[in-house]
């Protein structure tokens, strides 16, 4: 009854979580561009070591950034997730202003969401399996920027931008034990979602205004193969490697541009045009130490192709003073697990804590400086020793931009809470 509870309190809430968000006032200029803000963060129990996880695996806490990882939940369980995260951002350059008169520089920007809702179970003793919604990508902008209209009496109008939605992934991920120490995965994918921009003149020179709106839909099936295996190095320490990769896709995109003025009569209303987006091939690799599994140090490198990708419509929507270009991050992260032994001599996770640096070159260059991604993160995690909750709190701070005062740089922080419910699965049966 509290498992079921649960399951339908945490897909209420992911229906809201729309609504939630709408009340929020965040701001993120560079959505503006392909898909929007594709998203660097799992939200699962190793956020808190910069997103290092990819060699990593849990007997009680779901890995979704490697589906082999699956492998090793405990047996005979049910494993429900809910992850939620608050961010705060401020931000500066790009000869960017405010429209606070009684401030100098933009007010801080604020959102909270729910981010993932997560099932998982052991089928067999050596197949794990997990299915779950969380967001690919988001898009969320609102600012005002001149703009060129030959014929009109001024070269400079002032347009205001607006822009909305994202690409949701929802996914089925596999992981099967094929030896003694190594496992494989498949997170098999549907990637769906809309996106649409708002352009509006608010110059006196076009008297009934002038509302350009497009829409685009996205959908397509996306897959990411996973490997993880371990070596035991002596009595006190063990190995693990993992590695994960998505071949590059093409998503459908449908849309469409509708142009109204300000008496919201339609003045151009072009058909549904078909089009593709491609997503590039990306790699993550991991390898981690543990020591008497309680001290974890893991390192990871991630790679995305973006370069090689030409000729999508929706990723030349912005003009020429940006590209895309290739990708990468490194991050490394630290953990003490803290274990002790119940009554009946069995251990158990009693409480953790975390922590991480990462940074990297993000997919834009922006008027010939390419974006970069700086910060640190810290977890926190803890059991409930006479109930089946758990429950953990990541934060992470860091600094998006370029030293370039002509790109805007993002400061942001991250607070990102998971919920964890554990059950008894299949219980008075066996299946192996």
């Amino acid at each position: 009854m509290i498992l079921r509870s649960s399951i339908l309190a945490g897909i209420f809430l992911l229906i809201i979580s729309p609504v939630i968000v709408e009340a929020q006032n965040n701001s993120s200029p560079y959505s503006i561009i392909g898909l929007g803000n594709i998203e660097n963060s799992y939200f699962n129990r190793y956020t808190g070591m910069a997103n290092a996880g990819v060699a990593l695996s849990d007997s009680r806490y779901m890995n979704n950034s490697n589906a082999a990882s699956l492998s090793k939940l405990s047996n005979h369980i049910f494993t429900f997730e809910l992850s939620a995260r608050a961010i705060v951002s401020t931000y500066s350059g790009g000869n960017l202003s405010t429209i606070n008169p009684n401030s100098t520089a933009p007010s801080p920007t604020f959102d909270i969401a729910f981010r993932r809702l997560s099932v998982a179970t052991k089928v067999t003793k050596n197949w794990g399996s997990s299915f779950g919604l969380q967001p690919y990508s988001t898009a969320n902008y609102n600012y005002t920027a001149s703009k060129l209209v030959q014929g009109s009496n001024s070269n400079q109008l002032t347009s205001e931008y607006q822009g909305s939605g994202g690409v949701n992934q929802f996914y089925w991920a596999n992981g099967y034990q094929i030896t003694k120490n190594t496992s494989i995965g498949v997170n098999s994918s549907m990637l769906f979602g809309s996106l649409k921009q708002t352009e509006s003149i608010l110059n006196n020179a076009v008297l009934s205004g002038l509302n350009t709106t497009d829409n685009i839909y996205l959908s397509g099936a996306y897959f990411n193969f996973s490997l993880q295996t371990k070596k035991r190095l002596n009595h006190a320490w063990v190995s693990t490697y993992g590695i994960t990769y998505s071949p590059q896709t093409t998503l459908h995109a449908a849309y469409n541009v509708a142009v109204t003025d300000n008496f919201s009569d339609t003045l151009k209303n072009d058909p549904t045009v078909n089009d593709r987006f491609t997503i590039p091939a990306v790699v993550n690799l991991g390898i981690a130490l543990i020591k008497n599994d309680k001290y974890t140090f893991t390192v990871n490198a991630q790679q995305q192709n973006w370069s090689t990708i030409r000729g999508n419509t929706i990723q030349q929507v912005g003009g020429p003073s940006y590209q895309l270009t290739n990708s990468n991050k490194i991050s490394i992260g630290y953990q003490n697990s803290n274990k002790l032994k119940n009554i009946y001599g069995v251990e158990y996770e009693r409480s953790f804590f975390q922590f991480g640096l990462y940074g990297g070159n993000t997919y834009l260059n922006v008027v010939s400086q390419q974006v970069t991604d700086f910060g640190a993160s810290f977890g926190y995690g803890r059991n409930a020793k006479r109930s089946s909750l758990g429950y953990y709190i990541a934060l992470e701070a860091g600094r998006r931009g370029s030293p370039n005062s002509n790109v805007l740089s993002e400061n942001y922080f991250n607070l990102n809470i998971i919920l964890s419910y554990v059950d008894r699965w299949y219980k008075g049966k066996k299946y192996y």
